[in-house]
């Protein structure tokens, strides 16, 4: 394995650990608890952390897709008929559409779902919500929800099918 190969693979697996770790984080620790604790407490928490969240995992999941590409490439050069002929290149390929599902998912859909909400939230610091602006916040709230369920599922799938291609 060549220096560029070696590159491309620390760069992978460093940028697709913090895009997967954090949405996993998000999913299964972060968001349930912040619903416990109620509005009051998760509207301020994910105004402070989105601004923050959100650029880290456009950038790493561009990262990730960028080297996926470039290493199936520099990997599979010329034989890239293997694609849809192995068990490796259906793995990779699952793996690629399921990268490519949860971008558009988290960036396409999940991000400006959350910038309404910030926006919102923005517009009622410091009183209760009047009930057209409680109802937007529950709705949006679900809608987030179910967004990062499904973001969770597709990273899933992209990570497990990545994993297996190495093996198969």
């Amino acid at each position: 394995m060549d220096s560029l190969q070696v590159s491309l693979r620390i760069l992978h697996i460093v940028f697709g650990t913090l895009w997967a770790g954090t949405t996993f984080f998000n999913v299964l620790f972060l968001e349930p608890q912040l619903r416990r604790l109620g509005p009051n407490i998760s509207n301020p928490v994910y105004g402070a952390l989105m601004p923050v969240i959100t650029p880290a995992m456009m950038l790493s999941s561009v990262v990730v897709l960028g080297s996926g590409v470039a290493m199936t490439l520099v990997m599979r050069w010329g034989i890239l008929d293997e694609l849809l002929t192995t068990s490796w290149g259906w793995a990779v390929l699952i793996g690629f559409i399921a990268t490519i599902g949860a971008m558009v998912v988290g960036f396409g859909i999940l991000a400006p779902t959350g910038a309404r909400v910030a926006r919102l939230s923005k517009g009622i610091q410091g009183r209760a919500p009047n009930p057209d602006e409680a109802r937007q916040l529950g709705s949006l709230g679900a809608r987030i929800e179910t967004l990062s369920r499904t973001n969770f599922v597709l990273i899933l799938i992209a990570v497990g099918a990545m994993a297996a291609a190495r093996y198969l």
